[in-house]
């Protein structure tokens, strides 16, 4: 057998013995050469230096430091929309429709949109081996790049595509089961047997265009088969009813958020470092005794100033969350998942009653259930 370090004759005990320690050789030179790469681009990380592949990431230029103008507005334009319940699916085909490009010249997909806006990179922060990236205080680690979305933006939105649990809801658990063609889908049950109605659409009889309309399912699926009524009115009586429900209680929401529960003890810590450190500079103070202890004061402080910022960003969801629907309802960009949004901050369900036959619709038909105020910031 030939090596790079001459012939070795694997037919003799000497030969097979010397191409054994050769091999151990080489593997523990490549596993030297694996952890002082690993420990290096550890270290880069911890100082916020840019790592990864060739790809430019999506927002920035070539240099991966610098914002991309044009594309970080197209990420910043649409936070208030995903606040309000828009999906990464409808961004991707409203970007496709657009001729957005992206970073690789392919096309948006609902996994991309996501990955882009909860990536932590585009908060600033550093990610290392799947993860954000801590230093010895326990501080997330900032990139030497420029974020695009503040800290309170990219909690909010992350809270909003990626929960911590699943939620067992069409309208909360993004990315999972089906999206809906008909408004009220989520909502509608019959009010003879309780079941969760679907939508269809039918030809009219009088040759006017295809009609939408709720059904009750067959017998055979769950249903009782023997309620439908037409979409549109009841459709209309639920807008008008929620838009004046989102109307009156709009200001109130904002008013009764409570301010951070912590101010307080922030405060008082914040007090006890400026006593502390007016202290140490008067000689009162031994060093031995100073930086510990404002070593821990400030590891609090940190940790409180954290959670100060997620509070005020579930309070600046609540805000983008109420929108005057009055006027934006009707808007081409006020897609089907934020009315379904909407109609959920108001109603949990939509019962509707039967009715005689060609009886027109009335609004005694519909008995919606209110969902149960919540003045508390979730």
């Amino acid at each position: 057998m030939a090596s790079l370090t001459g012939n070795i004759d694997l037919t003799t005990d000497a030969g097979i013995s010397a191409a054994r320690g050769l091999v151990n050789q080489r593997n523990q030179e490549s596993r030297n050469t694996s952890r002082r790469v690993t420990d290096g681009l550890r270290h880069s990380a911890m100082k916020g230096r840019n790592h990864g592949g060739s790809k430019r990431p999506y927002g920035w230029r070539k240099d991966r430091v610098h914002v991309n103008k044009r594309e970080a507005e197209h990420i910043r334009r649409e936070v208030p929309r995903i606040l309000a319940g828009v999906r990464p699916i409808t961004l991707a085909r409203e970007w496709n429709e657009r001729k957005i490009p992206t970073s690789t010249g392919s096309q948006w997909q609902a996994a991309t949109i996501k990955n882009i806006f909860t990536g932590p990179r585009i908060a600033g922060y550093v990610v290392y081996q799947g993860e954000i990236l801590y230093d010895a205080d326990g501080n997330r680690v900032r990139g030497e790049w420029e974020p695009i979305l503040t800290e309170e933006e990219y909690e909010a939105i992350t809270t909003k595509w990626k929960p911590d649990r699943p939620v067992p809801s069409r309208l909360g658990a993004i990315g999972k089961g089906h999206g809906t063609a008909y408004l009220l889908s989520p909502f509608v049950r019959c009010g003879k047997c309780n079941a969760k109605m679907h939508g269809g659409r039918r030809n009219d009889k009088h040759g006017g265009p295809p009609q939408e309309f709720y059904r009750c399912p067959a017998k055979g699926q769950g249903g009782c088969g023997s309620l439908s009524r037409l979409a549109a009115p009841v459709e209309a009586y639920i807008k008008a009813l929620v838009i004046a429900e989102q109307q009156k209680i709009q200001f109130r929401k904002l008013d009764d958020v409570p301010p951070w529960p912590k101010a307080q003890e922030l405060g008082d810590l914040q007090a006890r470092i400026e006593e502390s450190t007016r202290r140490y500079e008067a000689g009162t103070y031994t060093a031995e005794r100073y930086f510990p202890s404002l070593a821990r004061m400030e590891a609090a402080e940190a940790e409180l100033k954290r959670e100060r910022r997620q509070y005020e960003g579930r309070q600046q969801t609540r805000r983008h969350a109420i929108v005057n629907l009055a006027e934006e309802w009707d808007k081409p960009d006020f897609t089907m998942e934020q009315k379904q949004a909407a109609i959920a901050e108001t109603l949990t369900a939509i019962i509707i009653k039967p009715a005689g036959r060609n009886v027109r619709f009335h609004p005694d038909q519909i008995v919606p259930v209110f969902r149960e105020s919540d003045t508390e910031v979730a």
